[in-house]
């Protein structure tokens, strides 16, 4: 029987594709409506979001671990409903950045309402600041785009691209001085005009881009290494005074038996809000690598790929890739679940009409794999030999994200593949996709080597009941010259190669027959990689020699002829009796 979280992720792995993932789901508390409707916006899907990705979207919420095969099977109308479920049951990952995050909150961006001269709108997340007349200002960054963060040990980095846009969001409230409407002397205060005037980006002090209004779309370009991004709104008010004076007062009847002298002041006040953000770009310029080809095996290619950083697909050929371990997450940005609303006398709360989503990335238990369906000869078009990095502590996730990463992995930035069904074309140029949604970069592999064809030989020039020496020489096959790298292997014992190509071995009780094998450094892994090669050789029978095998003759008579002949002495004495060997009848 398929316990609930197995079945779950079973199901998980149906909706993310036909590709292999590894999805757990752990048991969560039972959520209700309420709570589920808290996370998820109720204004979706939209935008041009489909209804699986958006219900995928939401890693936030809270998932019910305890569903069954029946809460699928029952009553499930359509894909939606059970992509609804399934999103209520565990978080399912996505392979690369998702489009749909743009899509989202490039349409929920326009949907922010600001408050009107008394009342300030702002996430929770907002830090507000008052000034004179301006009062609960902010400015805050929705959505930087696009952009991902990477979960690495206990630390989180903002990764971006070189060239994006922030899309900010500010408001504030003029806190109007009271008037004074009684006496001789009175005053009145109205607000003239109200503005932001200026949203500027600016990165390490230097400006980038501006904007103006409650919703700022401000682009970047060419950014590079770990830039300190400000977003500033400078807010204008501009108020008018009137002051009125009676210069003939009547105090009887409280009133004014002249007229009233009228002066006008108007004042302006400013108040610059910023909020800051740390951030990376997420650089594909170090990509290396080369082509591999075989000598022996014209129908076999391959790569040697250094992305140097950290990377989602490598596609060698159209559709042909390689996926990394590393997986993504979506979720609401934290702090924009409630909008707040603050007034001088007070400040409620209701559910936001805004909700910015956010792709976060983490190393998989997935080990790096070739998503592409095999042949119909039931072979896939690329093999992954290797990968390899530095080894580092998983990184912990929020609890109420449930996926597991992998503790400890290999932040793989190298890898070697190969193909026996691919031209060696396909690997000329290697297009690699970041963890960055869109961000990619194509390289030529230009530089190319080749696995060449080994000899080897072996010859036993010293061989007795008890030991073996075997001297082992390794040539390339095409030109005869001496291969200087790798190692030799006899029996149990292992000895590397000299600057002649030359290894000598000395092995204990030999057999008749001795085997060696020679074997390169994996070819991914060496700057002139070789083809293994094996060999025989015979250790020579222990006959003495002739001089040796005469003394051991004259020997074994000098001791067997006079026993003999006593023998035989006996037995005729006896008559025969003793041995039979006479006869005296």
């Amino acid at each position: 029987m398929h316990s609930p979280r197995s079945m779950t992720a079973v199901l998980a792995l149906f909706l993310v594709s036909s590709s292999a993932v590894v999805v757990v789901a752990g048991g969560m508390a039972t959520v209700t409506p309420s709570d589920f409707g808290s996370v998820v916006p109720d204004d979706g899907p939209d935008y041009g979001v489909n209804n699986s990705t958006f219900q995928r979207l939401w890693s936030e919420d809270v998932d019910n671990g305890n569903l069954s095969a029946d809460d699928f099977d029952e009553n499930v109308s359509s894909r939606a409903e059970f992509a609804h479920r399934l999103a209520r049951s565990t978080d399912i990952p996505f392979d690369q950045p998702p489009q749909a995050t743009g899509d989202w909150n490039n349409g929920d961006f326009g949907d922010f309402s600001p408050g009107g001269r008394d009342s300030s709108i702002h996430p929770e997340s907002a830090s507000l600041e008052d000034g004179v007349y301006i009062k609960d200002a902010y400015v805050s960054i929705f959505a930087t785009q696009p952009s991902t963060i990477l979960h690495q040990g206990n630390e989180t980095t903002q990764y971006v691209s070189s060239d994006g846009q922030i899309r900010a969001l500010s408001d504030y409230r003029v806190a109007v001085p009271q008037g004074d409407q009684n006496g001789s002397q009175r005053e009145r205060w109205s607000i003239d005009q109200t503005s932001i005037e200026s949203v500027e980006l600016s990165a390490d002090g230097r400006t980038i881009d501006t904007g103006s209004g409650h919703q700022a779309t401000l682009q970047y370009t060419g950014l590079s290494g770990s830039p300190q991004l400000t977003v500033e709104a400078n807010i204008t008010v501009t108020l008018r005074h009137i002051m009125l004076d009676c210069p003939d007062w009547n105090s009887s009847i409280s009133g004014c038996d002249g007229d009233w002298t009228r002066d006008v002041e108007t004042l302006e006040a400013s108040k610059t809000v910023s909020t800051l953000q740390k951030v990376v770009v997420n650089q594909l310029s170090g990509i290396s690598g080369n082509r591999v080809q075989f000598e022996a095996r014209e129908n076999r290619t391959g790569a040697v790929i250094h992305p140097s950083t950290e990377w989602s697909t490598i596609t060698v050929d159209g559709d042909v890739r390689a996926r990394s371990n590393w997986w993504f997450y979506t979720a609401g940005r934290s702090g924009w679940q409630s909008m707040l609303t603050s007034t001088a006398t007070n400040t409620s709360r209701a559910e936001s009409s805004v909700r910015p989503v956010q792709v976060h990335a983490f190393p998989s238990q997935q080990a790096p794999y070739v998503p592409t369906e095999p042949t119909d000869a039931g072979k896939r078009p690329l093999a992954i030999e290797e990968t390899w990095g530095a080894e580092l502590a998983g990184p912990s996730l929020p609890v109420n994200i449930d996926l597991e990463s992998a503790d400890p992995y290999v932040n793989a930035d190298s890898i070697a593949v190969s193909s026996t069904t691919l031209h060696e074309s396909a690997f000329r140029k290697v297009t690699v996709q970041g963890i960055v949604r869109g961000q990619s970069r194509t390289v030529s592999l230009s530089e190319q080597q080749t696995v060449r064809e080994t000899n080897l030989d072996l010859t036993v020039t010293e061989a007795n009941a008890t030991h073996a020496v075997v001297r082992a020489m390794v040539t390339e096959n095409a030109s005869n010259d001496a291969v200087t790298t790798g190692r030799v292997t006899i029996g149990n014992q292992s000895t590397a190669l000299n600057s002649s190509g030359i290894a000598v071995v000395t092995i204990s009780n030999p057999s008749l027959i001795v085997h060696g094998q020679y074997q390169s450094a994996a070819w991914w892994r060496t700057d002139q990689p070789y083809a293994a090669s094996e060999d025989v050789a015979k250790t020579p029978a222990n006959f003495p020699d002739f001089q040796t095998f005469i003394d051991l003759v004259v020997v074994t008579m000098l001791w067997f002829i006079p026993v003999a002949v006593l023998i035989f002495g006996f037995d005729y004495m006896s008559g025969g009796a003793l041995l039979g060997l006479t006869n005296r009848s």
